[in-house]
């Protein structure tokens, strides 16, 4: 009997210290997290778009229009460059589900789902990697996942792409961390290809975390005497080319769409701030927005988390410092990182913000909230590893503590009892056609449309009749007689790039024929000759597309070599 006894001790002690075991008991404690979003049906949110992005995209997958830029019902149909400035790795993720026989709004339960386990399951490999402690890792991942930002990303807010960031972190921080300790070809790999998830999943989370990973970086490379630097700089050069596609546009083409309506009004920063009573103290839960002080919104960065990131990591760090300085330098640096970025939050930063443009398309200082949680439970991770007794038994306590405060808020406010067809039919199909219409509307419209697109151009001058009419993702085309010279006017807004053609034949158009329009559209407009023509619309790419587009391919071309080189050495 004691044989056996002993025989299952040591079965188990094995298993726990494989990572298969952890990552299992990680999904397990994070149900409660994700348990609501496995029933059938869908819940209302405050971005009400992400089934309609993931439709958008596989509709570009249709046409094979690859990269995505141009989404046909985006505008009251009137065609967006939605892909050309919203990142869009999430989405084409979610298309590759739908195209398995997936249905939409179930696609975006699961990617919801995904970013509560990659989230946790990237912190673990984080702090395990860099503590040689499973239990740390452990501690930290659940600490990252119950934690009320993370159940306002999902079941307020629906906003999928900011809380997807949030797997990135951490494994951009390993990759960095592996790439400079060992220098091997597969860390290389993983360095851009990490860059590249975050940068075209999130492109303004890259921004502000971006001085979070130079630092990191910094550190370690001086901690190793500038080992592998070179190495370090190319995976940075390689992450930012696999993402030029995007990021190009995002950076050189924004003048070409209004920005004003996503840096006024509501949309104003400088109404966001968050007090600290809100970040440190409040409990309270409610599906409000920011910036209405009568509203409840949970902002705030979790009782546990600071304690443990933010009082207690620097105190054990300081008591550590002799006996493990490298690791209580970090937690040091760690809090105080997290400390400045929760300052960003708060309006006693507004003379950086006012100074600093490029911020203010942040919309909201507390995204910056997603850096915070992701530092303070980084360094909680260490204060765990840093406890000198009984780290098991407290590091179950506050697992304990964290998910008993922050499990209540894993509910959506209302659950409706719908599928595919309904969420794309009706009111709920018109709302999905105009909501954020504002957002990347073509510089040449003064203002959005308030009706939809018609079916077929408008004839503005002459007579012609349309036997035929196709609208696709990034295109439109048609068979039109022409008795009369005519002037066409399409359902389609003009964006750099369009190019028209009759029968096969590049011929020039305007924009800016508004005639018949309370205010001007900017809708494409061209002569069509007497006769009957193949008319076409269709985007094409601009010189800054050409260039992020040959960029990604040689960026891709790069990590195949570095596939094909690495495997080469693992056979030798």
């Amino acid at each position: 009997m004691r044989s056996k006894i002993t025989w299952l001790k040591g079965k188990l002690s094995l298993l726990v210290q494989k990572n298969f075991f952890w990552f299992l008991l990680i999904i397990l404690v994070t149900i409660p997290t994700f348990l609501n979003l496995t029933r059938s049906g869908f819940f209302p949110m405050q971005d009400d778009l992400q089934a309609f992005r993931v439709y958008e995209m596989d509709k570009c997958f249709q046409d094979i229009q690859f990269p995505c830029r141009w989404v046909p019902d985006a505008g009251y149909q009137y065609g967006y460059p939605q892909f050309n400035f919203y990142p869009p790795l999430p989405y084409y993720l979610g298309a590759t589900m739908h195209r398995v026989g997936v249905q939409y709004i179930d696609v975006v339960k699961i990617l919801f789902i995904l970013g509560y386990v990659l989230s946790a399951s990237t912190m673990y490999v984080l702090v395990n990697e860099l503590l040689k402690s499973k239990w740390s890792g452990f501690v930290a991942s659940i600490l990252y996942t119950y934690i009320p930002y993370k159940a306002v990303e999902v079941y307020v807010r629906g906003a999928l792409s900011e809380f997807w960031a949030q797997i990135f972190f951490p494994l951009i921080l390993w990759a960095i961390y592996k790439l400079i300790k060992t220098g091997r070809l597969k860390y290389l790999i993983w360095m851009p290809v990490s860059i590249f998830f975050l940068m075209t999943t999130h492109v303004l989370m890259a921004m502000i975390f971006a001085p979070v990973a130079i630092v990191w970086a910094l550190f370690w490379l001086i901690e190793s005497k500038k080992k592998n630097l070179g190495k370090i700089f190319w995976g940075g050069v390689l992450g930012f080319g696999l993402s030029a596609f995007f990021v190009l546009p995002v950076l050189f083409e924004k003048q070409f769409v209004h920005s004003e309506g996503i840096l006024s009004g509501y949309f104003d920063y400088r109404q966001h701030f968050v007090s600290l009573y809100k970040l440190f103290v409040s409990r309270e839960w409610g599906y409000g927005s920011s910036g209405f002080p009568n509203e409840k919104l949970n902002l705030s960065l979790g009782t546990i988390q600071w304690l443990l990131g933010l009082v207690a990591a620097p105190i054990l760090a300081i008591m550590n410092l002799k006996k493990n300085k490298k690791i209580s330098i970090l937690t040091l640096g760690i809090s105080a990182a997290a400390l400045v970025s929760i300052f960003m939050i708060h309006m006693k930063s507004s003379f950086i913000w006012a100074k600093l443009p490029f911020l203010w398309y942040l919309q909201f200082p507390w995204r910056f909230l997603a850096v915070s949680i992701f530092l303070i439970c980084l360094a909680a991770g260490t204060a765990v590893y840093l406890i000198p007794k009984g780290k098991h038994i407290l590091g179950g306590i506050l697992i304990l503590a964290a998910v008993l405060l922050s499990v209540g808020f894993y509910v959506p406010k209302d659950w409706l009892t719908i599928n595919d067809s309904e969420k794309f039919s009706g009111v709920s199909w018109q709302k999905q056609l105009t909501i954020s219409i504002f957002d990347y509307l073509p510089i040449y419209a003064k203002l959005p449309p308030i009706t939809p697109a018609p079916e077929v151009p408008e004839v503005l001058e002459g007579t012609a009749l349309f036997s035929s009419y196709d609208k696709g993702s990034d295109f439109q085309k048609g068979v039109v007689v022409v008795e009369k010279d005519a002037l066409v006017r399409l359902p389609l807004f003009d964006f750099p790039g369009m190019e028209v053609r009759v029968d096969g034949e590049k011929v020039a158009h305007i924009n800016n024929d508004c005639r018949g329009q309370e205010f001007c559209l900017g809708l494409i407009t061209f002569t069509v000759p007497a006769g009957q023509h193949l008319i076409e619309a269709e985007l094409t790419d601009t010189p800054i597309r050409k260039i992020g587009n040959y960029l990604s391919l040689i960026s891709i071309g790069v990590i195949i070599w570095l596939i094909i080189k690495k495997d080469a050495k693992k056979t030798k």
